[in-house]
């Protein structure tokens, strides 16, 4: 009986094939289809950076344009990382020149056209201490 088979070899093939199709689907679940590009950064404070982003999710789909606040004292790479990291966007349109001006900490923004998300009291977490910005908003469709 010590020479008996405890395996066979197809049990194990097939087993080692089902846990490379396992790993395989969770690396794609992994994967973004949103691909987003920096167009314009300001600075809102001394400590808060507005972000601009381009987003398209592939070539049948149109451009939407997301707004964030992040940390000024860091580097776009470090924005970039977090975008990864599934930061949100305070705004979520279809206008790409929504973004107006910056007075006195505050952000004005003009919207023409679609708006998809917009979340109306922004702030941002900076070492434990939360920084809110004002956001003026005015918005029409065309």
């Amino acid at each position: 009986m010590q020479n008996a088979q405890v395996f066979k070899k197809r049990t194990l093939l097939l087993v080692l094939i089902m846990m490379i199709l396992a790993l395989a689907g969770w690396r794609l679940s992994q994967l973004s289809p949103l691909e987003q590009s920096i167009i314009r950064k300001v600075n809102v404070s001394s400590r808060v950076s507005l972000y601009i982003t381009q987003a398209s999710a592939g070539a049948t789909t149109d451009f939407s344009f997301r707004y964030y606040l992040y940390d000024a004292s860091r580097s776009d790479e470090s924005f970039k990382e977090s975008l990864a990291n599934n930061l949100q966007p305070f705004l979520i349109t279809s206008d790409g020149n929504a973004f107006k001006r910056v007075q006195d900490k505050a952000v004005y923004l003009t919207v023409k056209g679609e708006i998809f998300a917009f979340h109306s009291s922004p702030g941002i977490r900076i070492n434990d201490v939360i920084y809110a910005v004002p956001v003026f908003l005015t918005a029409s469709p065309f």
